[in-house]
């Protein structure tokens, strides 16, 4: 942690902004230690919070306001290339305006905690979702996004680094730890996508099987 701190120290606020639309926009770079040691900064009063949370939150933006804007003008090739979101978009459209922003915050918040999360924002350029819509609703889940790791580490730093000493001291047994979690928070998810593939498929085959029964 120290280290990322003295980069954060010797770059500023406005590292944040880069490295958020880095991984934001699919870079294999995880921007939650740079926002938890910005944290651990501003409550020693070396960064600004404010400034910390809002580069940090234009970052997220930035990036899914690119990917929302190339899902619309590629949207033709990306219904090619997922075929599964036909019926996804019948069910948006039919959804009301209220019902279309909780559940675009749920799912945007979400996606920035996952990997591949740019898929929500290209899948609603793609569906054509109203632009300001997007930009308010992806603004208010880009600062939770920011809020989420830098205010722990504004009002826990302390308890940070002895988190990250301790980590230290564990070695490989705290990657493992780590990915342990990472794949229990994200098992229930994966479960219940592939249970959904197999009864988009199951429906399908007897879909299939009804239309080439033969005739009686």
């Amino acid at each position: 942690m120290s280290q990322i701190s003295q980069f954060l120290l010797s770059c500023g606020e406005l590292i944040l902004f880069l490295i958020v639309l880095l991984e934001q926009s699919g870079v294999p770079l995880p921007a939650a230690p740079f926002l938890l040691a910005a944290g651990a900064l501003a409550a020693d009063g070396r960064v600004n919070l404010f400034a910390a949370i809002l580069c940090a939150t234009i970052g997220s933006l930035a990036a899914d306001t690119f990917w929302f804007y190339t899902g619309h003008r590629r949207k033709a090739r990306l219904f090619q290339l997922f075929p599964r979101w036909h019926p996804i978009q019948d069910v948006v459209a039919r959804k009301t305006p209220r019902g279309l922003i909780l559940r675009g915050v749920r799912v945007l918040t979400a996606a920035k905690f996952l990997p591949l999360g740019l898929l929500v924002p290209l899948r609603a350029g793609a569906f054509e979702v109203g632009r300001l819509r997007f930009l308010l609703v992806d603004a208010v889940c880009s600062l939770l996004y920011a809020s989420v790791y830098i205010l722990p580490g504004f009002f826990f730093h302390n308890q940070l680094e002895q988190m990250v000493k301790a980590l230290r001291q564990l070695g490989a047994f705290a990657f493992i730890l780590l990915v342990l979690v990472v794949v229990g928070y994200l098992s229930p998810w994966i479960l219940k996508r592939i249970r959904s593939r197999q009864r988009h498929a199951h429906k399908s085959g007897n879909e299939r099987s009804a239309n080439y029964a033969p005739l009686k």
